[in-house]
């Protein structure tokens, strides 16, 4: 058999399982089911679960629970739905799930003077420092130079104030 029989007959093969995957796709829109339609049902029914279990349940939760049941048995009824648990629940505090046993987490690093910029924002340069004033200057003591502060006198007190005049005589 040459290349080109083996490619024909591929494509016949090929055109074949097209024409099944076509004729059961429309059958199952004519009235068949398919098992997504399950899926807002079944989704349906965890809300209504979890609303009692968390006390507030719909006020007619039990006919939405009897419509979502009758729903998901019609469809399970015509095909074969999935209905294994996909989520697991988290182990118990203080166990492992057979691992070893998870290192001490890493010692947060020190805390900085300023936080870094956003990636992606241009950093401003920081602003200059203040420039440190000028050490105050004394002059040099001139030798020569009389010393004001050395041997002046206090200050002589004030003056009492005058006495006020005398009456008149009236």
């Amino acid at each position: 058999m040459g290349f080109l029989d083996k490619a024909k007959a591929a494509a016949t093969d090929l055109a074949a399982k097209a024409d099944t995957a076509l004729n059961s796709a429309e059958s199952s829109i004519a009235g068949g089911a398919n098992p997504k339609q399950a899926e807002p049902l079944i989704r349906d029914l965890g809300v209504i679960a979890y609303l009692e279990a968390t006390g507030r349940p719909a006020p007619d939760a039990d006919e939405q629970r009897q419509r979502c049941v009758e729903g998901i048995q019609a469809i399970e009824g015509q095909t074969q739905l999935n209905l294994q648990m996909t989520s697991t629940p988290p182990p118990a505090p203080g166990t492992t799930t057979g691992a070893a046993p998870a290192a001490p987490p890493a010692a947060p690093p020190p805390p900085s003077a300023a936080p870094p910029p956003p990636p992606g924002a241009a950093s401003a340069p920081p602003p200059p420092a203040a420039p440190e004033p000028p050490a105050p200057t004394t002059p040099a003591p001139n030798p020569t130079a009389p010393n004001p502060t050395a041997a002046e006198p206090p200050p002589a007190p004030a003056a009492p104030p005058p006495p006020p005049p005398p009456p008149s005589g009236a």
